[in-house]
């Protein structure tokens, strides 16, 4: 993985570095599997394909698959090669969201549609889909592909959900709940899941695993919708401001809409409605969200998702890989990107 000589991004990948040291020749094997799967007959789509995966991803829903199959005593390559599949159902996605989203940076570099345009971004995205399929059927295992499909499903419903929420003042906070689980949680809660079904545990376990990945992906996205106001995009790696300008209504802003006075809810409508956001009044939103405690509120929220992602792996004996899931959870909360 590539990082940015940025202080901020250094120290941050510096702390999942050392939380990931335990497991570094299985990230090697994952590394080498993700990128063995970008094979096409028309070499473009290997160069589309590395620089998406080459911009500095964390790789950590396929990490979780990793991590969740050698606690439960699975050996052997497989893991990796459906980590790998994991990773290229969460790429795909991202060509595609950058497309509908018209985005120019992802993770602090140029984005491929804005490089290559729309039709190849969409193009590529379909391809690591449609591998990722392939692999997973190659691979066997019936049960592995069905929770990866419906996956799939959920978060396409997820995207849509929010496309038609979009610049909707009348979202609420069980709107947003219900499109975040979709759109970003079910992944983490797949890539726990399937980690647990290679080590072919009892339900009971898997049902733990499972329960870990969906809190643990509420609170990421939780997290991010509060790092879109706050961090800079040489940490954050995308445009301060996005979901903002984009018309999108976080939780951050919800908690903050239903709180205001009159007159700071107009500005926040003519924020979410606004064609473009000028500096002044994105400020003047942050601040009002500041006033209301929405990012504070939103934290908290996701603090007791972590909790409860801890709490699940209970069922668990004490290892080095239950060890690995806890801090992850604690990276997740206090992550800069």
């Amino acid at each position: 993985m590539e990082f940015s000589k940025t202080p901020q991004r250094s120290q941050n990948q510096d702390a999942l570095k050392g939380i990931l040291f335990p497991v570094q020749q299985e990230l090697l094997a994952l590394e080498e599997a993700i990128f063995g799967l970008l094979d096409s007959q028309i070499p473009f789509v290997r160069t589309v394909g590395e620089h998406i995966l080459k911009n500095g991803g964390k790789r950590i829903r396929p990490i979780l698959t990793i991590v969740c199959a050698k606690m439960t005593g699975f050996q052997g390559n497989r893991a990796a090669q459906v980590g790998a599949c994991v990773e290229f159902l969460h790429t795909a996605s991202l060509l595609h969201d950058d497309v509908i989203d018209n985005a120019k940076v992802r993770r602090g570099k140029t984005s491929a549609n804005a490089l290559w345009g729309n039709h190849v971004s969409v193009l590529v995205g379909d391809f690591f889909y449609s591998r990722a399929s392939q692999l997973l059927i190659e691979q066997g295992n019936t049960r592995i592909l069905k929770v990866l499909a419906d996956c799939t499903i959920a978060t396409t419903e997820g995207e849509i959900w929010e496309t038609l929420k979009s610049s909707d003042l009348d979202t609420n906070r069980d709107d947003y709940i219900n499109i975040i689980k979709l759109k970003t949680a079910f992944l983490f809660q797949a890539a726990c899941q399937v980690g647990g079904i290679l080590g072919g545990v009892s339900d009971c376990f898997v049902k733990a695993l499972s329960d870990y990945g969906l809190h643990l992906g509420m609170a990421f996205q939780l997290v991010d919708d509060i790092l879109d106001y706050n961090a800079s995009e040489d940490v954050f790696g995308k445009s301060q401001g996005i979901d903002l300008r984009e018309g999108k209504l976080t939780l951050p802003l919800i908690l903050s809409l239903g709180r205001a006075a009159p007159d700071e809810k107009q500005v926040i409508k003519n924020a979410v409605l606004a064609d473009k956001i000028d500096q002044e009044l994105f400020e003047r939103v942050r601040q009002i969200i500041r006033k209301y405690h929405g990012f504070e509120d939103t934290l908290g929220l996701a603090v007791e998702h972590i909790a409860q992602a801890k709490q699940s792996l209970d069922p668990f004996r004490e290892s080095l890989e239950k060890g690995i899931l806890a801090s992850l959870a604690d990276y997740v909360i206090n992550r800069e990107r």
